[in-house]
């Protein structure tokens, strides 16, 4: 009767042990910020050697992929463009990247050569789709001019 008592312990253990291993697991696979595993001064490099392909006068736009919806709530998991990642390392919907020829001045007279328009963060929305990185993570991937679209 005691050794039963104690097989049972021990498989309780060990199932509470599995169980708490993988709650751990699954909190530390999940990072705050997706992680690029490209350098911006990779992206930025192919920005530039771009805009020596351009020509005179002109801007290139790209577009993130849409969001595609499968049922009513819910929706296929999201495929960024290649194209947009290759020149920015950004992977969210909703977003524009336009690349200038030549340098471009704003209302207070500072230079740019590329705008970027990027999904608004919204806390409410991000418990569900996942967190974005809005103006300031853009920004702090290298973009000097970065604005919600």
């Amino acid at each position: 009767m005691k050794k039963l008592h104690l097989q049972k312990a021990l498989i309780k253990t060990k199932i509470t042990f599995l169980f708490l291993s993988v709650c751990i697991t699954v909190c530390f696979a999940q990072g705050p910020v997706p992680a690029d595993y490209l350098t911006k001064d990779f992206h930025k490099g192919r920005r530039d050697a771009l805009r020596k392909l351009l020509p005179a006068n002109s801007v290139m736009a790209i577009f993130a992929y849409p969001v595609r919806n499968f049922s009513n709530d819910v929706d296929y998991k999201y495929h960024p463009n290649p194209d947009l990642y290759y020149f920015s390392g950004y992977t969210e919907p909703n977003s524009v990247l336009l690349i200038f020829k030549e340098n471009q001045k704003d209302s207070a007279s500072q230079s740019y050569n590329e705008l970027f328009f990027v999904q608004k963060k919204d806390a409410r929305r991000e418990q569900w789709t996942g967190k974005r990185l809005g103006i300031e993570g853009v920004k702090a991937s290298g973009f000097s001019h970065a604005y919600n679209a």
